[in-house]
């Protein structure tokens, strides 16, 4: 037999008891367009790239008006710093294309009044800043201020006449004394009499010879060092030549990994290449780290381009990564050329001196406080009395090799005499700051 079907049934019984909503009438409408004048306002922000909090709030700013055939503009600017280690920064991007020149509206409706209310919203795009990189400039530019202090009173203290004398200079012209037929000339000369005989005062309040000797040494082109410590190991550490940031990002995964299958480590340096494997294979991770900066800044060192007497300039962004390798991360690259160039993107006489020492620095932690200077001075392009004047900058004491160490080497006699030893140990063997005495009368 056959399945009978059901029938349909016609009756509203299974008809859904929601009904269609009626839309209120509200007669005619008026639309009225609002001009906004003040500076706080209804935005519409994109954040391309990133993911934003909703709890960070944002200071409004009016930058200048520019004045467009249409009336006068002004653009919104939108800043915060709330975040621990972000600065946002909300503004007005237009690309020229059409959508960007498009206006948008924001509008409120009153159904009492049956008024409808347009606000012009801004378009404005948020992009994010790393902070510490500002701070980082900031502290580079007062620390520069700081250094031209220094070098006046080393000057002042141990120079020559003819340098004490332009300094001298320097300072009765910085007053102002006016012109003869000038009636505030009377007043500009009062301050200079009493700013002149101020300094005789002054001169008990100078620094003494020591402390002058201390801040020369500050001012050297060398990494600091921690002069009360208690071992000789503890007086250059890795966070202080390297620094914690740029160890946390230096890969060494891959010299591991290809020491593990058996394979050699590519470089260009002969000093990093007799000490990758040892350390790949003791798992000394930190050490390795350390030897990865030293073939970092010996490549960024190669990298250089020099012009005649001049400094030596950093190659553009591309050159400069391809130079240092293409499996290097760009971050890396960006904070070695931050720490060792100037503002001006080269590198003069003082910032070639203070990247050879904390490469010289650095290979006293690799070597466990005893390097050998031939392979590195080779690396680096160096005579060997300016690599043996940068250990003694450090503190360390240069000799030759002994008989154990020439063994250990394989050197012969012959091979010895081209080679030093620096080795770092307490107490510190700094160079001394020589005065100049009093020159001779003509």
């Amino acid at each position: 037999m056959g399945e009978k079907k059901r029938k349909r049934h016609d009756d509203g019984a299974g008809r859904p008891a929601k009904k269609t909503a009626i839309a209120r009438s509200f007669g005619n409408v008026r639309v009225e367009v609002v001009e906004n004048k003040n500076v706080v306002g209804p935005v519409l922000a994109s954040t391309p790239g990133l993911k934003q909090s909703s709890k960070i709030s944002f200071k409004a700013y009016k930058s200048k008006s520019k004045i467009l055939p249409d009336g006068e503009h002004a653009e919104l600017l939108l800043q915060s710093s709330e975040h621990p280690r972000l600065d946002y920064l909300a503004r007005e991007e237009k690309d020229g294309s059409s959508n960007s020149l498009l206006k948008d509206y924001i509008g409120v409706f009153d159904p009492a009044t049956s008024k409808l209310q347009l606000v012009e919203v801004k378009k404005v795009t948020v992009r994010t800043t790393l902070r510490s990189e500002v701070d980082e400039l900031r502290h580079e530019a007062a620390q520069k201020l700081t250094m031209m202090a220094k070098r006046n009173a080393l000057a002042t203290e141990f120079g020559s006449r003819r340098s004490k004398k332009a300094l001298l200079e320097m300072t009765q012209n910085a007053i102002s004394r006016g012109l003869a037929d000038n009636p505030d000339a009377v007043k500009d000369e009062l301050v200079s009499s009493a700013v002149l005989q101020g300094m005789n005062t002054t001169v008990s309040a100078m620094p003494s010879k020591k402390e002058l000797e201390i801040a020369v040494d500050s001012a050297k082109p060398r990494p600091k060092a921690n002069i009360a410590a208690e071992y000789a190991a503890d007086v250059y550490s890795a966070d202080t030549i390297v620094g914690k940031e740029l160890l946390s990002l230096i890969p060494v995964k891959d010299w591991v990994d290809a020491s593990e299958r058996g394979q050699g480590v590519n470089v260009t340096s002969k000093y990093v290449a007799r000490r990758v494997v040892k350390l790949c294979k003791s798992k000394e991770f930190q050490k390795l780290k350390v030897l990865k900066f030293i073939a970092l800044c010996i490549n960024f060192n190669a990298a250089l381009k020099s012009k005649g007497k001049g400094p030596k300039r950093v190659p553009f962004k591309d050159d400069l990564q391809s130079a240092m390798g293409e499996d290097v991360p760009a971050a890396v690259v960006a904070s070695i050329r931050r720490t060792f160039s100037s503002e001006n993107n080269d590198l003069p006489r003082w910032n070639i001196d203070n990247l050879m020492t904390h490469i010289a620095a650095a290979a006293l932690i690799v070597d466990n406080l005893e390097v050998d200077m031939s392979d590195l001075r080779e690396d680096l392009k160096l005579e060997l009395k300016e690599m043996k004047q940068y250990f003694i900058e450090l503190g360390c004491r240069v000799y030759p090799p002994t008989e154990t160490e020439r063994t250990k080497l394989k050197l012969s006699k012959a091979e010895a005499a081209s080679h030093l030893v620096a080795r770092l140990k307490l107490p510190l063997a700094f160079p001394k700051v020589r005065s100049s005495g009093p020159g001779k009368r003509r």
